[in-house]
Parts: C-alpha cells; structure tokens; sequence
C-alpha cells in the first residue's frame, strides 16, 4: 500500500521539524558551553526586560506562568488520559502519556548534563531553584499543549478550527516561554533551547503516530 499524498507531506513536515530544532539546540547548546555570543547577551538582556517590568505585569505573567506549572501539566494529562481510558483508546493515552513523561525525563536529563545555574537579577518578581538550561516550563509546556492540539485535530474537520487550535497552542507556548524571561527566572537561551527540544520531542512522537497509523493501515489493506 502506497503512503498517501498528504501523509507524505505531514511526515515531511515533522522530519523537517526535526532537523531544524535539532540544529536550534545544537547550536545553543554549543553556545552555552563555549560562552560564545548569545549567552553572553543573556544577562544584558535579562536585566534590560526585568528593569521595564511592572507589578500588573508580574501578576499576570506569574499566573501564565503557571499554565506550565508540573502540577497543571501533571493534571491536565491524568484528566485527558482518564477521559482515554473511559474511551478504552490505549494508542492514543500511550502516545500523550510517553510525550510528556518523556519530554519531563529529556529536561531533567539535559539540565543536569549542562547545569546552568539560575540567573540572579535584582528586583526579579520570582527566583526559582534547579538548573535553568534548557527551560523546563517551556519545553514541556510545549510538548503537553501541542501534543493535546495534535490530538484534538483527529476530532475536528474545520480548517478554521483545525488553525485556531494549533495557532492557540502556539501562543499559550509563547506566553509561557516569555513569562519565564518576563519573571527573571531564566536566560533567553534557555527559553529558545526549551523551544527547540521540546519541539524536537514532541516532533518524535507525532512521527512515531503517524508511522504506526500507517502500519495499521497497511495490514487492513492486506
């Protein structure tokens, strides 16, 4: 059985994906170890965003923030995957539950191999603990959120829909990568690495969906 058109194109994509955050990380990552330009901008930049930060901001940058929280990540996933399995659908609780414990595993084992320490910058409404690089916030933010966009998809035939989802996802990321840099509890480079390795992850596991639905479609055909 021949792939079909738009399965090609949907595989390219997330091959593509791939590269291209693979290269992003690579590329910050070899900055941060050899203390090359960007992360030598990171404190410039940090200090300059906190110095024009305001109260009302910090309030509701605090609260996005929390969007990307463990506990709200931990219990948006127990709520969709209990709503799997009242629908006894065990691909798709396997495919949210793996891309997100495995982007919380891929985070906490990329900040301990590069243990960056958190930036100090006075007047930050927030300090946090743990190694700052990648961000985890934003990494697994962006792998919960968009894995929950990729498969509200399945259940929309709307284009119209199909674009406000993913294009929701997308900003809720940005919000949230941002509010990190808003609240002085991290660098820029480590909100762009998150980005690049939480895209990079969840683009694995939408190619591992998209390659086991076409095997089931091969055998039906068959």
């Amino acid at each position: 059985m021949k792939l079909e058109k738009s399965t090609i194109v949907k595989i390219g994509f997330v091959i593509l994906t791939i590269l291209i955050a693979g290269m992003v990380f690579a590329s910050l990552a070899e900055d941060l170890v050899n203390r090359e330009s960007l992360s030598t901008i990171d404190p410039i930049f940090g200090n300059w965003l906190v110095s024009h930060t305001t109260l009302a901001g910090d309030h509701v940058f605090a609260f996005i923030t929390f969007l990307g929280n463990a506990l709200i990540i931990s219990a948006g996933t127990g709520l969709i995957g209990f709503w799997y399995i009242r629908q006894r659908n065990w691909k798709k609780l396997s495919l949210l539950f793996s891309s997100v414990a495995g982007g919380a595993l891929l985070n906490l084992a990329l900040k301990n191999i590069f243990q960056r320490t958190r930036p100090a910058i006075p007047g930050a409404y927030m300090v946090d603990t743990g190694f700052s690089f990648p961000s985890g916030h934003s990494m697994i933010s962006l792998v919960f959120y968009g894995m929950v966009a990729y498969l509200a998809l399945s259940y929309v035939k709307s284009k119209k829909w199909k674009v406000f989802i993913v294009a929701g996802a997308l900003a809720i990321c940005a919000l949230i990568g941002f509010s990190r840099l808003y609240l002085g509890v991290h660098f820029l480079t480590d909100v762009l690495a998150g980005w690049a390795a939480g895209g990079l992850w969840l683009a694995v596991c939408i190619l591992w969906d998209l390659w086991q639905q076409n095997k089931i479609l091969q055998k039906a055909a068959s």
